[in-house]
């Protein structure tokens, strides 16, 4: 197709309105929820300029850029209103546009107006990948979209240009970072350390991360164990005309760091409400809180699903003036709700909750959070009795914590396989152990030998707590691993432990000095009093899953555990032993008479 033909047949798809949008969910893994969608445009299907790239260039070349961005915005906003669709909508804009002087200013805001959406709920996403010639005319552009009510977004950071420069100025609500630091993440430490080092950089000025192009498991759960909790990508849905609302149950975040040494849930501190349909009037909803002094909130649900609440204060506000109850009594509950409320699953731990309304920008502690079953409402909680519970069980177990790595102590692994004991519950323990751990200290020193210990703390808990439930601190250079398995396999347990031992022997070097790794090791006096040579500092790993029925108490579990570490020292160097004895060998008692 000629160049002329090419901007014809642009023209006329704009002029006939023939651009539609896909749709991607942009997810919350935390909250389990859909947060708002991308739109991603496309052109009549077989047709020359079908796909985004070529009408764009297309665009480009026929100077018809700010016609097809307008043409494209006005799509994506249209079709998201005909869907009733709820959360944000994310709207890619190329940065070059918007210091277009021929680009008409304000046109997104008018459309938003005419179609009845509020500014609050549109993303507008500068992408990193064009490259922007005045930086200081496109701030100018969004802090202007900013002053209108939208949201802006860096799109595919570190894909190139000016992305981090125009992130340290403009504090975007948003930053996408680029697929390329995604895919296969859990393989490559250098992106991990990229990713790692942009969530500590958003959490300082409040901006939230979105993590793109996740395909698989393992990069999502990779993603999880470092703190992303917003999420897009195939895995989550493809692109489409009809979007995908709600996620996948075995795509919910099952990271818990473990920071405290007990495993109380969100249900702990639930209390059941009355509900209201969201297709009750409001004046029904009025009457419930007249009614019941006590009621502050009402949550609205349709089909049995939690869709938003109503707060005391707010009605009372709406029906409060001259007008406010013939303007109001009539409305349904469904537009005067407040959307999108806090909500967390039954079983979602009290610490997973408490980081989760530490990061909600509109939090108070006067709110409250809404707590699902299976999907359906299950119950309210006060975000006020909510911390209060956490900081009671914080104190508990601050007084059995290990002073060096304030992992939880002896007190507290034993109260978790003593529980997991009494429920019956299929787990596996995993007993972490430093080789040569003593002549390191006798050459190195006790001070380097506690630098040591916190990192190995360190590794544990960033390798492991992403599919598992606990990890703690016996004492000394010995560590313990509790899984879950509702929540990892045993296979999957085994290739968790053989990462820790990849990574311990590929960066413990960081701890000796150079003649020392020249020599594979250091010498020094063993137990007996004689000089001897320890090669360098390895981890022995000691895996039970221990059988609730034959083990009595942690005492059993400690014994079973204690035998797998000591098999796993005896082959010498890093090493992971799976014992498949699941209780520990008995006594035989011998009669007297025999």
């Amino acid at each position: 197709m000629s160049t002329c033909d090419s901007r014809q047949a642009l023209i006329s798809l704009i002029e006939n309105q023939q651009l539609f949008p896909l749709f991607q969910p942009v997810v919350d893994t935390a909250r389990g929820c859909v947060i708002g969608h991308e739109s991603l445009i496309r052109g009549p299907r077989s047709h020359a300029l079908e796909f985004p790239d070529k009408l764009f260039s297309v665009a480009n070349e026929c100077d018809l850029l700010s016609e097809l961005e307008l043409a494209c915005r006005y799509a994506a906003l249209k079709e998201f209103q005909r869907q009733d669709m709820s959360g944000k909508l994310f709207l890619n804009v190329n940065p070059n546009v918007l210091k277009d002087d021929s680009h008409p200013h304000g046109s997104t805001l008018r459309l938003s107006q005419q179609l009845g959406l509020d500014p609050n709920q549109i993303v507008i996403e500068i992408s990193e990948r064009y490259p922007i010639e005045d930086t200081e005319n496109l701030k100018e552009a969004i802090i202007h979209y900013r002053q209108l009510g939208f949201m802006i977004a860096i799109d595919d950071l570190g894909a190139g240009y000016s992305g981090l420069k125009l992130w340290s100025e403009l504090h975007p609500d948003y930053v996408k970072v680029d697929r390329y630091f995604v895919q296969d993440i859990h393989e490559s430490s250098v992106k991990r350390e990229f990713v790692q080092s942009i969530l500590s950089l958003a959490k300082n000025i409040q901006t939230k991360v979105i993590a793109e192009g996740i395909e698989t498991k393992e990069e999502l759960e990779q993603l999880h164990t470092l703190g992303i909790k917003h999420c897009q990508g195939y895995l989550f849905g493809k692109p489409d005309k009809s979007p995908v609302h709600n996620v996948q149950p075995s795509l919910l975040n099952t990271y818990k760091p473990v920071k405290g040494g007990y495993n109380e849930t969100i249900a702990s501190v639930v209390n059941s409400l009355e509900i209201i349909a969201d297709d009750e009037p409001a004046l029904e909803a009025l009457k419930r809180f007249t009614k019941n002094a006590a009621l502050s909130l009402l949550p609205v649900t349709r089909h049995e699903k939690v869709v938003g609440v109503i707060s005391r204060e707010k009605l009372l506000e709406r029906f409060s003036g001259s007008y406010g109850h013939a303007l109001n009594a009539n409305k349904l509950v469904a537009h005067i709700m407040e959307k999108e409320p806090i909500a967390v699953d039954w079983q979602a731990s009290l610490e997973d909750v408490s980081q989760l309304i530490t990061e909600h920008d509109e939090t108070d502690v006067y709110q409250h959070i809404i707590v699902t079953r299976n999907n359906g409402y299950y119950g309210v909680a006060s975000i006020k009795s909510l911390l209060r519970k956490i900081t009671e069980l914080k104190i508990n177990d601050a007084r059995h914590a290990n002073p060096l790595t304030q992992l939880p102590g002896n007190v507290a692994i034993n109260r978790v396989i003593n529980e997991k004991l009494r429920e019956q519950r299929q787990f596996s323990v995993a007993y972490f152990d430093l080789n040569h751990f003593k002549p390191y200290n006798d050459i190195y020193g006790y001070e380097q030998g506690d630098q040591v210990i916190k990192w190995v703390a360190q590794l544990l808990q960033k390798t492991l707590t992403g599919c598992s439930n606990f990890v703690g601190h016996i004492g000394g250079d010995d560590f313990v691993v509790i899984f879950d398995h509702a929540a990892v396999t045993a296979d999957r347990i085994e290739n968790s432990c053989q990462k820790v031992i990849e990574r311990f022997d590929e960066d413990i070097v960081q701890f000796y000095q150079e003649e020392h790794i020249k020599l594979g090791g250091i010498k020094a006096v063993n137990r007996e009093g004689h000089p001897t040579f320890f090669s360098l500092l390895s981890i022995a790993v000691g895996v039970v899953s221990p059988d609730a029925k034959l083990c009595e108490s942690h005492h059993d579990v400690a014994l079973l555990a204690t035998e797998a570490k000591k098999e796993a020292k005896r082959f010498g160097g890093s090493y992971c032993y799976h014992c498949h004895r699941q209780a520990p060998r008995r006594l035989k008692l011998v009669s007297s008479h025999s």
